[in-house]
């Protein structure tokens, strides 16, 4: 059962971009700054949900997460036997863990948000963890001088909350430079500048039409001409008096403002912000062409140091736990490893290579060999 559960509050019928300004940004990052995170947490969550650039930017970076695949690995220069121990048992607990790699993508989420908490929900057994609950970031405030993390169940404003009683009931990743602090820069230009778009285009869509009355016109005729003149703007005919004149104002031409040239940019920047610089775009023409393929690459090597940094975490905060219940005040031999399985060779492509290192010189370890082609290997009788 979760000991961190949150409460209905005014957040849930509060919009953070209503009225948002420049420097009601700059207000809630001081507050951040020193640890009252709700306000904006609050708005970057709002953000995401509402810029598809910025949503679609977050979705790529975490995609590749779901390809994950994990491991027990051996610290080398241990004792092998204890390391065999130890791995079946770590082995077993990340096994009972339902949503493994769910946790590995809001562990990794933390490079937009700056922190992610994961409470570990108990099997009953132990120290044995059945799910890792994510607690979104508008709920957490932390106290910077006594480095204490502070929980907010209805994500008020200001430090408030209740300190964590047991950090080892959660899974705490931290990052220094949140990816969505320039990006809700750009995001706020962005809407900035599709909100002066929006009324250009409304202008510019109706000409704006002056009707000139003759010569001597008395106030009462000018309210004739006035209503002459609005039968004429909408689209009815009419007759003007002599020496009348009509004049037409063009707007749309403040329609055609570079409009599109800065929401492009931004949406450029908040790509490149939410790819550490690598992408300057989502999608690549040409599916399977060298940018295509460079743009794959790219994203998978983004999930790998992704995948290197949650596997620290699990290593600190998880793997810990568990070898020293089990195996208190023994040598750790064994750790957890979170990768993207690489791309299988095919049978054929194995043999070729090794039948090219065997003319160098080379000898392949027969077991290595076997684990790679999933064949048990017999040497065959002279003569058979």
């Amino acid at each position: 059962m979760s000991n961190y559960r949150t409460k209905p509050g005014y957040r849930d019928q509060y919009n953070p971009l209503r009225g948002l300004s420049l420097s009601r940004i700059v207000a809630m990052e001081d507050a951040a700054a020193r640890g009252e995170m709700a306000d904006l947490q609050w708005l970057w969550r709002h953000m995401q949900d509402t810029d598809v650039t910025v949503a679609s930017a977050v979705a790529k970076r975490l995609g590749y997460i779901e390809s994950l695949d994990w491991e027990i690995r051996t610290i080398e220069n241990t004792d092998q036997i204890l390391a065999a121990e130890q791995a079946a048992v770590l082995r077993y607990a990340y096994e009972r863990v339902q949503n493994l790699q769910e946790a590995a993508k809001n562990i990794a989420y933390a490079n937009f948000t700056g922190f992610s908490i994961l409470e570990k929900i108990r099997t009953g057994y132990g120290p044995f963890v059945k799910r890792l609950e994510y607690i979104p970031c508008q709920y957490w405030n932390y106290r910077k001088d006594a480095k204490q993390w502070y929980f907010n169940p209805e994500a008020r404003s200001g430090m408030t909350g209740n300190a964590i009683a047991d950090p080892r009931e959660l899974v705490i990743q931290e990052v220094s430079a949140p990816l969505f602090k320039p990006i809700c820069r750009h995001f706020f230009a962005k809407q900035l500048a599709l909100a002066d778009w929006d009324v250009a285009l409304e202008n510019g869509a109706n000409q704006a039409v002056f009707m000139i009355g003759p010569p001597g016109t008395t106030p009462e005729k000018e309210s004739e001409y006035m209503t002459m003149a609005e039968k004429l703007t909408s689209n009815m005919r009419g007759y003007l008096p002599p020496g009348s004149d009509i004049r037409v104002t063009d707007l749309a031409a403040r329609s055609r403002l570079p409009y599109f040239d800065r929401i492009e940019y931004s949406d450029r920047q908040i790509v490149m912000a939410a790819t550490g610089g690598l992408l300057t775009m989502l999608t690549e023409s040409g599916s399977g062409t060298l940018a295509g393929n460079a743009h794959s690459e790219t994203l998978v090597g983004l999930a790998r140091a992704d995948a290197a940094a949650i596997s620290e975490v699990f290593q600190r905060q998880f793997d810990r736990e568990i070898l020293k219940a089990f195996f208190p005040g023994e040598q750790i031999c064994v750790y957890f490893k979170f990768d993207i399985p690489r791309a299988q060779e095919s049978t054929s492509q194995i043999i070729e290579a090794i039948s090219a290192l065997s003319w160098s010189g080379y000898r392949i370890n027969q077991q290595q060999l076997e684990e790679k082609l999933g064949l048990k290997i017999e040497l065959m009788e002279k003569g058979a």
